[in-house]
């Protein structure tokens, strides 16, 4: 169902300090306490975050990491992809794990990742991201339930910022759902997104999954709708023809609430949505 109004729990976390600096040593304290669950040497499930420059985005995705009601034993990790803020020392501050990748791309920190991490079973996020309390829960469920899934994805809302009201995002991501119904018939990969998505680690290792020729930047480039599958997708497109099944997970749990910047960098709602109407619904 998608939110034409943003959730409580989402309003929460925007309504907290986006800059470290501003953040008290009381709430420094209690953050860092609820994170340190995500610091056990024999995890089920690895959350993997790449990040570049994210030291104004990736306290708010923390924040909803550390609201994570979950069975299952977690580790968190953070691949600093060469960042010159001061990520790797919030990073530091609150006791997460992060390893350095000096290999510039998406691709090669997220493949960092895939050999760093301990898990079973390896959940993709990103650092301009929220996640809700149940998503580990529903994306671990959703393979552990049948061994054939290899991979599972989620959904996504758009956090809206000043230029675009809510309610045009909600709308967006409606018609948006045709395309992925399209996709999901025929193309399952192309809907595997990295900041919500998820593998059994060990066949992504064996699949050599993130290895893509061309490596993405961070921010992407504006104006282009990738017309062959991405890091993310490669990796589910790779465990799909190794025999295993990619599954959508419907429900609010598996939803995430993403940042709006790609839009933005494509020119606006507008545009983003033409392309990507061009490309999928009126492909000749």
């Amino acid at each position: 169902m998608i939110d034409f109004i943003i959730p409580k729990w989402v309003k929460n976390i925007l309504q907290k300090p986006l800059n470290f600096k501003q953040m008290n040593e009381a709430e420094i304290l209690k953050l860092k306490q609820k994170l340190a669950r995500f610091s056990t040497d024999h995890p089920i499930v690895s959350v993997v975050i790449p990040a570049w420059n994210e030291e104004q985005s990736i306290l708010h995705t923390l924040i909803s990491l550390a609201e994570t009601n979950t069975k299952y034993e977690v580790e968190l990790l953070v691949i600093d992809n060469n960042s010159t803020d001061g990520t790797a020392g919030l990073l530091n501050s609150l006791g997460v794990k992060n390893i350095l990748e000096t290999k510039q791309g998406v691709g090669h920190a997220r493949t960092r990742g895939l050999h760093e991490a301990k898990g079973q079973y390896l959940l993709s996020g990103d650092s301009d991201t929220l996640y809700p309390s149940g998503w580990i829960t529903a994306m671990v469920d959703g393979m552990m339930k049948d061994e054939q899934v290899y991979c599972v994805h989620g959904s996504y809302s758009f956090l809206p910022s000043h230029k675009t009201p809510r309610w045009q995002y909600a709308f967006y991501e409606f018609l948006s759902g045709f395309i992925i119904r399209k996709k999901g018939k025929t193309q399952p990969y192309l809907n595997t997104v990295g900041f919500n998505s998820g593998f059994i680690r060990q066949k992504g290792i064996d699949v050599n999954g993130y290895d893509i020729e061309t490596q993405r930047t961070f921010r992407g480039s504006a104006g282009v709708v990738e017309q062959n599958a991405t890091e993310d997708g490669m990796m589910a497109l790779r465990l799909l023809q190794a025999g295993g099944k990619i599954k959508a997970i419907e429900g609010s749990a598996a939803r995430v609430w993403t940042s709006d910047r790609r839009i933005q960098l494509d020119g606006g709602l507008k545009n983003a949505l033409k392309m990507r109407v061009n490309k999928y619904l009126f492909k000749k």
